[in-house]
């Protein structure tokens, strides 16, 4: 009995020990990171450009991401991006940027530590469905799954043999909606692999609303390039950490570097098409 003490006691002693070993990782080569949208609205013929451009950090760098100043954006060759003097690194369009293309495309010419690099991105215009219908509906609780109270639900019809991709914005009285999962990853981005047709009516907010709150949803349409991107970053994000969790993998995005000096930039550029509706939970 007493040997078993002894080895119970070294058990808890051994097995609560807990070593958090950094590596140190070589920094790397600068690459320049970009976030980049060119939107269309489903209510006008124009849309609305905005880029926001800083530099690659140290993995475990616990400072904000240098901004990248001074750069040249452009879209299309035709419509400059204006960098906002209050907010270095970001830049956006001044004129209407009109419908009509099929393909769009940005162009930045920009220095990295006195080094000056050229990169391109296109990416595909497609059509936004119209939504049919926006409405809320009262859910008693059915744990675990869902809480009671007020849910929001929209009514729109797929377009019919093509394939198409999909992304959700939600807003809570002007705040974003969104807590990021294994789950909400396939509920904010969606394709129609099984729904090509359809008529679909379903929630789009995962936490219900209550008496007074007002919801409002953008509903985007992607490119397949643009949906994966998407899906990958999140699966990076929310499954590749933990006891048998899969290998991190490369996130590769769109913005092709045209000189030596760097190699392709993260992040991406994309061009939507989206349709707003808003909606206030009242008696």
């Amino acid at each position: 009995m007493k040997k078993i003490n002894i080895y119970c006691l070294s058990l808890l002693l051994f097995g609560s020990c807990e070593t958090v070993v950094q590596l140190e990782l070589d920094e790397g080569d600068k690459k320049l990171v970009v976030e980049s949208y060119l939107e269309f609205s489903d209510t006008t013929d124009t849309g609305f450009a905005r880029v926001f451009l800083t530099e690659s950090s140290a993995f475990y760098g616990d400072m904000s991401p240098i901004v990248v100043s001074n750069a040249a954006v452009s879209i299309n060759d035709t419509y400059t991006l204006f960098e906002d003097p209050d907010s270095l690194g970001y830049y956006t369009s001044q004129s209407p940027i009109f419908l009509g293309e099929e393909e769009y495309s940005l162009d930045i010419i920009a220095d990295i530590d006195g080094n000056e690099g050229h990169w391109k991105a296109t990416n595909h215009y497609t059509t936004v469905p119209e939504i049919d219908s926006i409405y809320y509906v009262y859910e008693p609780a059915s744990p675990p799954f869902q809480d009671e109270g007020y849910y929001v639900k929209i009514m729109l019809k797929d377009p019919v043999e093509e394939q198409n991709f999909y992304h959700l914005t939600v807003l809570i009285n002007d705040t974003l909606s969104f807590e990021l999962t294994p789950g909400t990853k396939r509920s904010l981005i969606f394709k129609d692999e099984y729904l090509n047709g359809m008529d679909l009516d379903f929630i789009v907010n995962d936490e219900p609303l209550k008496e007074g709150q007002t919801l409002k949803l953008i509903l985007s349409s992607i490119t397949e390039d643009i949906y994966y991107y998407y899906f990958n970053l999140y699966t990076l994000l929310t499954e590749t950490s933990g006891i048998g969790a899969p290998p991190p993998f490369p996130l590769y995005g769109n913005v092709i570097s045209l000189n030596e000096n760097y190699s392709n930039a993260l992040g991406n550029f994309q061009v939507r098409s989206t349709t707003v509706k808003e909606i206030t939970i009242v008696d």
